[in-house]
C-alpha cells in the first residue's frame, strides 16, 4: 500500500501569495524544497512547480510557477543561510532555481548523506531510501507525467505533497546517524586511534560471516550488467517488461576546444586554458627513453601540500597492523 500525504497542504499561484510564502518561511528552521519539470525529456526543461514543507507548521506550500510565474520573491529566503533547506539529489534543484539567479544557501543533500551513511543501499532514490530506511512505500508513477498541465490531477497533488514531507524524515534519520557517528570525538588522538581500531575490529567481527557471500553478489552484480550492455551493444533488443527494463543510451561525450575558445571568447580565453602535462604519460614516455625515475623529479614544482594521515594499529600484543 502506498503512502499517502498527511500534512495541510495550501496552494502559491500569485506573486502576491508567492511573496506571502516567503515572508511565513523565513524565520522557521528547517523546510525541505523539491521542485517538478516538464520538457526535460526533450531538452527544454521548465520549472512548473515548487513544494515547500515546513515541519513547524505542519503544513506543505504547492508554488504553482506556471500561474504565479517566475518564484522570485522566494530568492531572499532561499538565499539566507536558515532556515535550513532541505533536498534530495540537491543538484537538480540548484539547477531549477538557477534558471531565475537564485541560490539555496543553507542546503542539506539527503542524497549525498545517504551515500556517506548507508553504503549498503541497493540505490539512493528517495523512493528507496524512504523503503529500505523508514518503510515508506512510495509511489513514483507521476514522477514522468506532464506537469506544465494544469489543473493537477490528484495523484499529482498527492505526489507532490508527500516527496516534501518524507523529504524531512529522511533527513532526521539521516542526521541522527551522523549525530551517533559524530560522538566523543573531542577525545585526545591516542583515545580515537583506540576507538578507531575498536571500530574496525567490530565491524570486521560483524562482517566477517557474510564477507564471501558480499563479495560473491558484488562481483555477480557487475558481471551481470556487463553481460546485459554488451548484449544489448550487439544488437538484442531493449527490454521493459516485468522485472524493468533496460536499454542503451548513447551520451555524447565533450571536452572544451581551446583554439574555439580563443576565436570566441579572447577576452578570457587566457584564464581558462592553461598547459597541462599528463603525468603517466610522462612517466610512460620517459621509461620508453630509458630515463631514470628520477628524471621526473627534475620538471616537478611544488605547489602545496596536502595533510595525508599515516595510521597504524597495533594489536593487544604491541604488534602492527
Amino acid at each position: 500500500m502506498y503512502a499517502q500525504p498527511t500534512l495541510d497542504f495550501e496552494w502559491a499561484t500569485t506573486p502576491e501569495e508567492v511573496a506571502n510564502v516567503a515572508a511565513s518561511i523565513a524565520n522557521e528552521p528547517i523546510i525541505s524544497v523539491d521542485t517538478e519539470t516538464s520538457g526535460w525529456q526533450v531538452g527544454n526543461e521548465q520549472l512548473c512547480l515548487i513544494q515547500i514543507g515546513v515541519p513547524g507548521q505542519r503544513r506543505v506550500i504547492l508554488v504553482d510557477v506556471i500561474k504565479a510565474g517566475p518564484p522570485l520573491a522566494l530568492g531572499p529566503v532561499l538565499a539566507a543561510p536558515t532556515p535550513l533547506i532541505v533536498a534530495h539529489n540537491a543538484s537538480f534543484e540548484e539547477r531549477q532555481f538557477a534558471r531565475y539567479d537564485m541560490k539555496l544557501k543553507g542546503i542539506k543533500d539527503t542524497l549525498t548523506m545517504a551515500r556517506q551513511l548507508r553504503p549498503d543501499l541497493p540505490n539512493h532514490t528517495l523512493r528507496t531510501c524512504c523503503k529500505l530506511l523508514l518503510g515508506i512505500e512510495m509511489s513514483k508513477q507521476e514522477q514522468t507525467s506532464d506537469w506544465s498541465v494544469r489543473p493537477l490531477t490528484e495523484a499529482q497533488v498527492a505526489y507532490a505533497r508527500l516527496d516534501a514531507e518524507v523529504a524531512i524524515t529522511l533527513y532526521e534519520y539521516l542526521a541522527g546517524l551522523e549525530e551517533q557517528a559524530s560522538r566523543e570525538l573531542d577525545l585526545p588522538v591516542g583515545d580515537l586511534v583506540k576507538e578507531y581500531g575498536a571500530v574496525l575490529k567490530h565491524r570486521y567481527e560483524i562482517s566477517a560471516g557474510i564477507s564471501h557471500e558480499l563479495a560473491f553478489l558484488q562481483a555477480r552484480e557487475a558481471k551481470i550488467r556487463e553481460t546485459i550492455r554488451q548484449r544489448l551493444i550487439d544488437g538484442e533488443p531493449s527490454y521493459d517488461g516485468p522485472f524493468g527494463k533496460c536499454s542503451i543510451q548513447k551520451v555524447k561525450r565533450t571536452e572544451v576546444n581551446p583554439v574555439r575558445v580563443r576565436e570566441v571568447f579572447p577576452e578570457f580565453a587566457d584564464e581558462v586554458i592553461q598547459e597541462f602535462v599528463d603525468r603517466k604519460r610522462f612517466d610512460s614516455v620517459a621509461k620508453e627513453r630509458g630515463l631514470p625515475k628520477s628524471a621526473l623529479e627534475s620538471v616537478l614544482d611544488t605547489v602545496g601540500f596536502n595533510d595525508r594521515l599515516q595510521l597504524t594499529l597495533k594489536d593487544e600484543n604491541g604488534l602492527t597492523e
